[in-house]
């Protein structure tokens, strides 16, 4: 016996050529890609400024997030925001965090209530017609204001509550797309963290996926500079070494990701 398919509907038809055109787009690499990098520059200036910055633009990037900055880093004209200038230390035109884009910022806050100060700013732009939201973070490492600043912390103190902080301010946020990037201070998944401490950060992040976890291409080591995002895949993840012909530009190594909007 032979059976004969019957004549499609309008609306299978349709399906049908949806799939096929998404399927397409999807094998040929269609899609709005974003590109970040992430770098600390350990307050970076001279040669050592113009290499990172070298390094870092070669990559073309859409963003660019740089922490322990100094105000004159960029050498490549965009838009750029910096955290709050005073973080507990006496400095001048140094910066713990800050935000750099092709495209204009829209809207920024720089104060995270309840938090360390001076550590955070996030912001909006808009990317291939959608609008992101970006937050950029220097979280407290495990010994800030203990032996040095305002000497007056316990070890892990300032970074638990920058985390509480982060937490709270993160679940009132409802962009479909967010990205969270920076120097975290923790290695993910944990290597010798204290577990409270890393189970905090993986609760503040529980709603993003960290593309950042594990070993990383290109520098074979985990970092503890990261990209968490909402709305987004990875499309490309690799790190840079901070050692070029043999001079170590900064102590931290560089990561650079290619962002598929998941839509």
């Amino acid at each position: 016996m032979i059976f004969k398919a019957s004549k499609p509907t309008n609306r299978s038809s349709q399906f049908a050529v949806y799939a096929i055109v998404m399927l397409t787009a999807h094998w040929a690499g269609f899609g709005k890609k974003m590109k970040i990098v992430v770098c600390n520059t350990e307050w970076a200036s001279g040669q050592k400024q113009e290499k990172l910055n070298d390094i870092v633009f070669s990559f073309d990037p859409d963003i660019v997030c740089a922490t322990e900055v100094k105000k004159d880093f960029f050498l490549k004209e965009g838009n750029i925001i910096f955290s709050e200038s005073d973080y507990g230390y006496k400095t001048v035109n140094k910066y713990k965090v800050s935000l750099w884009s092709k495209t204009p910022w829209l809207k920024y806050e720089k104060k995270l209530q309840n938090a360390p100060s001076g550590r955070f700013i996030s912001a909006f732009t808009e990317y291939n017609g959608i609008l992101i939201n970006i937050t950029g973070v220097c979280i407290p490492w495990k010994s800030a204001h203990v032996s040095t600043g305002n000497k007056n912390r316990k070890i892990w103190e300032d970074h638990v509550s920058y985390l509480d902080a982060l937490k709270v301010y993160l679940e009132k946020q409802n962009s479909e797309c967010q990205i969270i990037c920076g120097d975290m201070n923790q290695r993910i998944p944990m290597v010798k963290q204290p577990e409270f401490v890393y189970s905090k950060l993986m609760q503040t992040l529980r709603k993003f996926n960290v593309i950042s976890r594990g070993v990383i291409s290109g520098i074979n080591d985990v970092v503890i500079d990261h990209i968490a995002v909402k709305g987004f895949s990875a499309y490309e993840l690799h790190g840079v070494s901070r050692i070029h012909n043999g001079i170590e530009l900064t102590d931290h190594d560089l990561i650079f990701c290619n962002l598929n909007q998941n839509y």
